[in-house]
């Protein structure tokens, strides 16, 4: 967004559709929800799975609609009462706060676990008073109780007493009474944001959870990430729950008329209809968001924030305005990658190496493209399998980010097989690799995107990437903790005192580290940033997560309800 629309939305109150652009579904009341969300174009057969029986792991990167797709199946069963299933919604977002536990004592799996159930019974709370037809077990927790735990063991002051009857087996028979004393039949319990710490033992520990809440009655289904999500030794994906992906292909006219509608409904209302006449602008928007919702979204709010800036005085979008606003698709990506520093330190050589990988295979689409016809310029890559173990590390970063996808297709030939990869198309758009250097406009980009089929793209070797990267092995390294008095790195894994100033070193939390950063760390403008700062007490990430019905950001001048979800939203992002 440039500078003048930054100003813009600094100087003024909240806009009147200003929630319509709230970007993350668990923040949007059920109405609003109802009202906005479009059909996923593979929506009838994911609900099915979502609403039936036995495990599923719902599949994609930050912003592809996961959360989408658990609340629509969630309302649905709400409203549907003839299905005799009772709905439970739980978002394991702030799961990162229970991470001190497994840095700082023993017992960590018992209180994290105790934490997952607390949060599952405050859920059913809920499920409960929305359905308004249903009645508790008497010996189901009150509610106040359940809120208290949850608190104590977010702030790690729990205690036993406080959290011993928390057990999966207490959890089942709450929920096997509630079922037979209410005449259903089964439980489906959607866990949004699942396993999203970046703790391996954490990310274990939950599978083993949710292995053993499986059962004939209750069906638990849990949103995952692609790339980084470490399974128990136990479970085992394909036996243990059924994977489905929530990620759409950006290809084909059922795309485009997903993310059209998607817009239309955003607009609706809006004193200005810039979508009519304009489609072919909004479905290149649409690709250069590469299948994420959430970053078209975030171009939508940049056009509605200044509508003057990209609306020519015939209703008309700006063409080379909205070139511009094309590239932004892939920023919501790259943050997301760029955020990987601050959350696994240790692999911070992969995060930035893997940048230098990633330019490499854009370099080489963009050799291959070089004096293609347009309707015969690739958009994807292939990698030989196997794929290098340092290599395939930081490609299961991307995918996380939302950068690469992996296709299904193992091409096999005489010179072997090859994973294939879809590449961000807002990369591809702004970097010259499609198009190249001839005149830039919507319809020659939408040309190369629409062509039919490709059969032809770079076939690469995991050498080849490295050596145009100009990278070798020994730049991948997994990097020691910083001492906490003078941010040396330790001098090896076993060393108990700083080489440096001699002050004992501490085990490192990766969540206190992000609470602690500066609240400059989230997207926000400046301007923003200084105003609040001006007006509360708020400077650390830290203050937000802690801004009890958020009051102090409410008291910031221009910072009403919607605005001040949206900056709470960024924090419990920036830790999630």
């Amino acid at each position: 967004m440039s500078d003048t629309n930054k100003s813009r939305l600094e100087i003024e109150d909240e806009l009147p559709l200003e929630e319509n652009f709230i970007e993350q579904a668990e923040y949007i009341d059920r109405v609003k929800f109802l009202k906005l969300a479009t059909e996923h174009p593979n929506e009838v057969e994911i609900l099915k799975k979502l609403m039936g029986g036995g495990a599923k792991l719902l599949i994609g990167p930050r912003g592809c609609g996961k959360s989408t797709l658990m609340k629509k199946a969630y309302y649905q069963l709400i409203e549907e009462s003839s299905d005799r299933t009772l709905p439970v919604y739980v978002n394991f977002k702030l799961t990162l706060k229970l991470e001190p536990y497994y840095v700082n004592g023993p017992n960590a799996s018992y209180w994290f676990r105790s934490w997952l159930i607390a949060k599952i019974l405050f859920s059913i709370w809920e499920t409960i008073e929305e359905h308004g037809n249903l009645s508790p077990p008497q010996s189901f927790p009150a509610k106040d109780v359940i809120v208290k735990a949850i608190n104590s063991l977010e702030a790690s002051s729990a205690t036993g007493d406080q959290i011993d009857q928390f057990t999966s087996t207490f959890l089942s028979k709450q929920i096997e009474d509630l079922i037979a004393g209410n005449d259903l039949k089964r439980c489906v319990i959607f866990i949004d944001d699942a396993a999203h710490s970046f703790s391996e033992k954490q990310q274990e520990d939950f599978f083993d959870f949710f292995r053993a809440i499986k059962s004939r009655t209750i069906s638990p289904k849990a949103a995952i990430y692609p790339g980084i999500t470490s399974h128990s030794a136990n479970f085992h994906v394909g036996h243990d729950a059924e994977q489905i992906e929530a990620w759409v292909k950006p290809t084909g006219e059922e795309y485009e008329s997903f993310m059209l509608s998607l817009a239309e409904k955003r607009f609706d209302g809006a004193e200005i209809d810039f979508i009519t006449g304009n489609e072919e602008g909004m479905r290149l928007l649409a690709y250069a968001a590469f299948g994420i919702p959430r970053a078209f979204l975030g171009m939508l709010r940049s056009i509605f924030n200044s509508p003057e800036a990209y609306i020519n005085a015939s209703g008309a979008l700006n063409k080379s305005q909205l070139l511009r606003l094309s590239r932004a698709g892939r920023e919501m990506s790259h943050a997301v990658y760029d955020s990987l520093t601050a959350k696994l330190p240790s692999y911070k050589s992969y995060v930035e190496n893997g940048s230098r990988a990633y330019q490499a295979i854009l370099t080489q689409i963009r050799g291959f493209n070089k004096g293609k016809p347009l309707e015969k310029q690739g958009l994807q890559f292939a990698v030989k399998i196997p794929i290098d173990a340092d290599l395939e590390k930081v490609f299961g970063f991307l995918q996380y980010s939302g950068l690469i996808m992996s296709s299904d297709s193992i091409l096999k030939g005489e010179k072997g097989a090859f994973q294939l990869y879809h590449v961000h198309i807002g990369d591809l758009t702004s970097e010259n690799i499609i198009v190249g250097s001839r005149t830039k406009s919507v319809s020659s980009f939408l040309e190369v995107i629409r062509a039919p089929k490709h059969q032809a793209w770079p076939r690469l070797i995991s050498s080849s990437i490295l050596e145009v990267a100009e990278l070798a092995a020994e730049d991948f390294t997994l990097a020691l903790p910083l001492c906490h008095t003078c941010s040396t790195p330790r001098s090896n894994p076993e060393a108990r005192f700083c080489s440096n100033c001699g002050t004992q070193l501490k085990p490192s939390s990766a969540y206190e580290a992000l609470v602690k950063q500066d609240i400059s760390v989230l997207p926000i403008s400046k301007r923003l940033e200084k105003r609040i700062k001006e007006h509360s007490h708020i400077r650390r990430v830290r203050d937000i997560l802690t801004d009890v019905n958020r009051e102090a950001l409410l008291g910031v001048p221009y910072i009403g309800k919607a605005r001040a979800q949206a900056i709470v939203g960024h924090a419990e992002e920036y830790v999630s």
